[in-house]
C-alpha cells in the first residue's frame, strides 16, 4: 500500500510541529525520516488535525512525534465510522442484501478512513456492492499425467533386462 500523505505533505506537518518549539530548525532526513514513520492511512488533513489536537492539550514542553500523529489519526479514523446501527440502517436504505454486504461494508470504512465523507462513502460502497459477484469455480484444466519409472512401462521393472535397467555397467 502507498502512502496516503506525500513527502512535502509530511514536510508541512513537521514544520508545524517545530513552530510548536520556537520554530525549531530541521534538517532534510529528520523530515523524511518522520515522514517514513507515519502511517500508510493518515492523511495531510489527519496529521494537521492531530498536531493541533496534541498541543492543544499537552504543555509546550512536549515534543509531538510521528507516533503521536499515527495514534491521533486512527482515532479520529475511528470516530468518524457510523456505528453498527446506522451501518444497518444504510444497508437496507440500499437495499443491500447478505451476500453483498460484506462488500459493502469493506468499501465504506474504506472511504471513510480516508476521509470521504458518509454520503459519498456511501455511494461508492453501494457501487462497489452491486459489482461484486461471485462466479462458479471453474473447473481445474487437465493435467497430462506422468508415471515414475516404478509403477508404469514394460509391465514394470522386471520386464526390462538388466543391461537395458542399468544401461552399460552391467
Amino acid at each position: 500500500m502507498s502512502k496516503q500523505i506525500k513527502y512535502s505533505e509530511a514536510t508541512l506537518v513537521y514544520a508545524k510541529i517545530m513552530t510548536h518549539h520556537g520554530n525549531a530548525p530541521f534538517e532534510d532526513a529528520d523530515a523524511q525520516q518522520f515522514w517514513r514513520e507515519l502511517d500508510d492511512l493518515v492523511t495531510l488533513h489527519d496529521a494537521n488535525a492531530a498536531v493541533e489536537q496534541f498541543y492543544g492539550s499537552h504543555p509546550g514542553t512536549d515534543w509531538m512525534r510521528a507516533g503521536d500523529v499515527n495514534i491521533l489519526a486512527k482515532r479520529s479514523r475511528a470516530a468518524r465510522l457510523p456505528e453498527q446501527a446506522e451501518i444497518s440502517r444504510l444497508m437496507d436504505q440500499a437495499g443491500i442484501d447478505s451476500d453483498h454486504a460484506l462488500a459493502y461494508r469493506r468499501q465504506l470504512i474504506k472511504a471513510i478512513s480516508l476521509g470521504k465523507p458518509v454520503a459519498q462513502a456511501h455511494a461508492l460502497a453501494v457501487d462497489a456492492a452491486s459489482r461484486q459477484a461471485i462466479e462458479a469455480p471453474k473447473p481445474a484444466k487437465p493435467r497430462p499425467k506422468s508415471y515414475h519409472f516404478a509403477g508404469r512401462g514394460q509391465a514394470q521393472i522386471g520386464a526390462m533386462s538388466l543391461k537395458d535397467t542399468l544401461g552399460g555397467a552391467a
